[in-house]
């Protein structure tokens, strides 16, 4: 009897010892099919993001870098499963990029004790564009996100504003370099900013190459697209009723009044625009009356929506001088710099009088997206007309430089470039 209660008793613990190692089992068979799924899926999703990026990178002008830049980053390459998210990538790519500009200047104006006065001037120039840079390409990156998604088989039009932000962002970074091309001293700092300077170059270039992949982009009438349709009225479709009223009206109301002779709310033009409203919605005009206004004046990027009304091109001048000789960079010689989006301007005239002698002296410099110029002189000798980027809209303005230099026919044969700035080549010049 107690053999026989002591072999049902082994008998209950080897089935127990069974249940337990055939349970094991089974953990053990679905945590190893768990992990092989994981592998697999992972290795199937990286396998897919690098495909996506290959064919995406194909499409740029510099592959190689494309396709190494992205992939040195396993966060962004696991990020990808769109030709959008590599756009997306790059962009995050190219602004780390810039920040890196930015460090880079700061350290040389530290390091070097004997900059010159236009060394100096070409450094706050740099770090100027590299900052509008950054904004440009989170607004582009901004854009992107928030597109209806377009297939081949579903196109949607796509808005031109990324290309034309992002050709904004690769034009900073040459007027950069272009501040220390004037002589032997210069170009100890552009030896030193070049190679980075042109890594950003070519990955807004690649970005531009992707974009114009993007589903929605064939078929998309280029000019329309790009804000450079002028309507049968001859103003750009962009520009609203109210300030095609305002362009082309007798009067117009003010919000502040420049005089020189104190009758106004200020005496000169730069205390008006640093008065204006930063970030505004709504436009803000200034009237300037009569007189001439020797300053130089600067529309910066947060001033938006100014107007500036003068009371005629021969009787209310904004007047300056500076120029290369003397020790500005081209980019600081403006007599009027225009950077805030949506900027009019009317009935006045903008010059430079340093004369041929002096090399570059520009009177006008248009950085501005939507900006305007209707009835105005510009006047000078070498560089003018400086459009820097973005699009611009000129009517019945005088531009005047060097005969052997400029003219409005030769101008407008020999700018290929001119519908990537937005400058409507077609009409507004006088001679």
């Amino acid at each position: 009897m107690a053999a026989a209660s002591s072999l049902l008793h082994n008998l209950k613990k080897s089935r127990r010892k069974l249940l337990i190692l055939l349970f094991s089992s089974v953990l053990l068979l679905a945590l190893i099919a768990t992990v092989t799924t994981l592998f697999f899926s992972r290795s199937s999703s990286v396998s897919t993001s690098h495909v996506i990026l290959h064919r995406s990178c194909g499409a740029t002008r510099y592959p190689s870098l494309c396709l190494s830049a992205i992939s040195s980053s396993p966060s962004l390459l696991s990020s990808i499963s769109s030709h959008r998210d590599v756009i997306l990538a790059s962009l995050n790519l190219t602004a780390s990029a810039v920040h890196r500009s930015v460090l880079h200047v700061h350290s040389l104006s530290s390091a070097y004790a004997n900059l010159t006065a236009r060394e100096r001037t070409a450094l706050a120039d740099c770090l100027d564009m590299f900052h509008v840079s950054l904004d440009e390409l989170r607004r582009t990156a901004n854009d992107l996100r928030v597109l209806p998604v377009a297939t081949k088989d579903h196109p949607r039009p796509l808005p031109a504003d990324p290309e034309i932000l992002v050709s904004a962002a690769m034009s900073n970074q040459e007027s950069c370099l272009d501040g220390f091309s004037h002589d032997q001293l210069d170009r100890r700092l552009r030896g030193s900013l070049i190679a980075e300077l042109t890594h950003v170059m070519h990955m807004c270039s690649n970005a531009l190459g992707m974009i114009k992949g993007l589903p929605g982009r064939a078929g998309v009438h280029r000019r329309k697209a790009m804000g450079l349709g002028v309507d049968k009225e001859g103003w750009p479709e962009w520009m609203g009723e109210e300030d095609r009223r305002r362009m082309a009206a007798e009067e117009v109301a003010a919000d502040a009044v420049v005089a020189g002779d104190g009758t106004g709310d200020y005496s000169t033009v730069g205390e008006a625009v640093a008065a204006a409203p930063s970030k505004s919605q709504k436009r803000y005009v200034i009237r300037i009356k009569a007189g001439t206004y020797a300053e130089n004046v600067e529309v910066p990027k947060k001033k938006t929506n100014i107007m500036f009304v003068g009371d005629g091109r021969e009787t209310t001048v904004i007047t300056g001088s500076r120029n290369v000789v003397d020790g500005s960079t081209t980019f600081r010689s403006a007599t009027l710099a225009v950077v805030g989006e949506g900027f009019l301007a009317r009935g006045l005239r903008i010059e430079n009088t340093a004369g041929p002698s002096k090399h570059q002296a520009v009177a006008l410099r248009v950085g501005a997206d939507f900006s305007a110029f209707y009835d105005c002189d510009i006047l000078g000798y070498q560089d003018t007309l400086y459009i820097h980027s973005l699009r611009q809209f000129f009517r019945g303005c005088l531009i005047q430089a060097e005969a052997a230099e400029f003219t409005p026919g030769s101008f407008i044969a020999g700018s290929s470039w001119l519908e990537a700035t937005g400058f409507p080549y077609s009409l507004g010049l006088s001679s």
